[in-house]
């Protein structure tokens, strides 16, 4: 009896200890399954997330990296052309020198001679026929003035079109432009496939730069104006001179308070300056002959452009000159 009883006893021990372990072994399995579905979901998120955000800068029409590129390829090409181009900067108006202001007339010009919705877009995307992202002005130097070159760049049913307008009075007629550096690059950063030309990236470092600034800043008419009478005329002092101003007549720009024995004439010929004085030796300024007289934009530059002094004065006294008329 006392045997049985210990028979029973141990069966019983060891029944309790198999539904132990199995026991354990199944709260450690419930525990760990969900963490290991936690991880597997985050990850999956994290990563149709970031394909995501990648389509979304992939199909953009415009952005500010396509922008940087156009500004950097404008900077580049305008000098190769001798001319220097102010960008509308989204948000104060850009003026030409014929008087129109952008983007604001854009809804008062037309496009290759049609009534075409145009406007400005930041995106490309909108509701105009033409959608313009960038505008770009150029303000002419040479009579007959004024004049100026003005670049608007746009998507037209999602395609790139750059257009231009020189138009001097009436309606503003926006037209495909025909210089194909200018529409082929444009084309190449909307695509993505814009290499900045070797050649002529080379002429964008800090000093050329720099250089092309001061370039640009002294082919202002009226400052050449002002150091081509200091050149003519040393004797005069051109601050006194109240009424000093510049106009247009027969081909030429002339400088002058309005007397005949005043004014001198002056042409601008990229680097060369041709001014023109009364023979002095001639019996009446009125019946004196003009002679001609060459001299290099460097040069003026150098002489009365160079200190800060001069700069000073050539600056003050050309900005107190009302606008340059014509006769």
């Amino acid at each position: 009896m006392r045997i049985k009883q210990l028979g029973l006893v141990a069966t019983l021990f060891l029944g309790a200890l198999m539904l132990s372990g199995c026991g354990n072994q199944n709260s450690s399995k419930s525990e760990s399954h969900p963490k290991t579905t936690v991880k597997a979901t985050k990850s999956k998120s994290t990563k149709t997330k970031k394909k995501t955000t990648t389509d979304q800068k992939s199909t953009a029409l415009w952005n500010d990296t396509k922008d940087k590129q156009l500004e950097s390829f404008i900077n580049q090409w305008a000098p190769t052309m001798k001319q220097s181009y102010v960008k509308y900067n989204g948000t104060d108006s850009l003026k030409t020198s014929v008087g129109t202001t952008y983007p604001d007339d854009l809804s008062k010009v037309s496009v290759e001679g049609t009534n075409s919705s145009i406007g400005w877009s930041k995106t490309g995307k909108g509701n105009y026929s033409y959608n313009v992202v960038a505008i770009y002005n150029y303000d002419g130097t040479r009579p007959p003035l004024p004049n100026h070159i003005t670049y608007f760049f746009a998507f037209h049913d999602g395609e790139p079109v750059a257009l231009v307008d020189q138009s001097r009075d009436g309606t503003p007629n926006l037209l495909e432009t025909k210089n194909t550096k200018v529409k082929e690059s444009f084309d190449a950063i909307v695509d993505g496939s814009y290499k900045a030309d070797s050649n002529t990236s080379s002429d964008t470092s800090d000093t050329q730069t720099d250089n092309s600034s001061n370039k640009e800043t002294v082919t202002d008419p009226k400052m050449i104006g002002v150091m081509v009478h200091e050149l003519a005329m040393p004797g005069d002092d051109v601050f006194k001179e109240n009424q000093l101003g510049v106009y247009t007549a027969n081909g030429k720009y002339w400088i002058g308070i309005g007397t005949s024995a005043s004014n001198v004439g002056y042409t601008i010929d990229g680097d060369t300056i041709h001014y023109f004085t009364k023979d002095p030796d001639a019996e009446s300024t009125a019946t004196a002959e003009l002679i001609d007289h060459t001299v290099s934009l460097d040069d003026l530059i150098s002489k009365y452009y160079s200190t800060a002094d001069q700069k000073q004065l050539v600056q003050d006294t050309a900005n107190r000159m009302p606008d340059i008329d014509s006769e």
